[in-house]
């Protein structure tokens, strides 16, 4: 009798710990259930707060268009048009209007990122002045359309028109070393054979100096040839090899010089 007593009261402490243990257990879980609500609710009113801001700030915007119209900053084909990136563009498709280009190629020549290149390049292929073909699933090549009614009056404005201004190549080639000559022809002074025609100036771009920093040259020609929309000639001499070629008369100085020009620096006195 002894024993069946004690192995009852056994029983009974077991089921009353697994008891205990189970209502500990319902009442962390409420617990953490609460918690949830009240986090789920503080998210709502966050999101409340948000929404109602945004709506606030659209309201204030399209007050202060209405109201006032800023000026755009840039050149006048960026005023023209309203967008860097489209002006970007179409100066790189009028200078090759022989290729096909995927907009991955686009954004990285003329250093802009891809999504803003993907919606200025949709807008031009609305109005027609662009044409895709379609190649695979996910790949598709853009292309200018020559047939497009206003073709010959946007190449000569844009194309005419100098691709980075002069003032930011002085100062970015004045860092690259003692620079004696800086010289603009073809491309980047606006020669008309250079635009309209196929290219025959023998160089865009001449620097004349000494101690030229090699990396800050090449970041220098790829910010222009971005900016431009192609491939840019540059010659950079030494002073004195540029002396001696200028007193021999060599005919590739000469016709430089001859060329439609405009310099920006010159310390040399020729």
């Amino acid at each position: 009798m002894k024993k069946k007593k004690k192995t009852r009261r056994k029983v009974a402490k077991r089921l009353s710990r697994r008891a205990r243990r189970h209502a500990k257990f319902v009442a962390g879980k409420k617990k953490t259930h609460k918690k949830h609500k009240k986090i789920k609710k503080h998210r709502q009113r966050l999101t409340k707060k948000k929404i109602k801001r945004t709506r606030k700030t659209r309201k204030t915007r399209k007050s202060r268009k209405r109201i006032t119209r800023k000026r755009a900053s840039g050149s006048f084909l960026e005023q023209l048009f309203e967008s860097s990136v489209k002006v970007q563009i179409m100066k790189f498709f009028f200078r090759n209007t022989d290729k096909n280009f995927l907009l991955k190629e686009i954004a990285k020549t003329i250093k802009i990122a891809l999504p803003k290149v993907r919606k200025q390049a949709r807008g031009l292929e609305k109005i027609g002045l662009i044409k895709t073909r379609q190649v695979s699933a996910r790949k598709q090549l853009f292309s200018i359309n020559p047939n497009f009614d206003f073709f010959s009056e946007l190449k000569a404005l844009i194309l005419k028109a100098s691709p980075i201004s002069k003032e930011a190549i002085l100062k970015s080639a004045k860092r690259l070393g003692r620079i004696k000559l800086v010289l603009l022809s073809g491309l980047l002074a606006g020669n008309e054979s250079s635009v309209i025609k196929p290219y025959i100036s023998r160089a865009d771009l001449l620097i004349v100096g000494s101690n030229i920093n090699q990396r800050r040259l090449n970041n220098f020609i790829k910010h222009i040839e971005a900016e431009a929309g192609s491939e840019i000639n540059c010659v950079i001499m030494e002073t004195e090899e540029f002396k001696y070629r200028y007193d021999m008369y060599d005919r590739f100085i000469r016709d430089l010089l001859n060329e439609k020009n405009e310099i920006l620096v010159n310390k040399l006195n020729f």
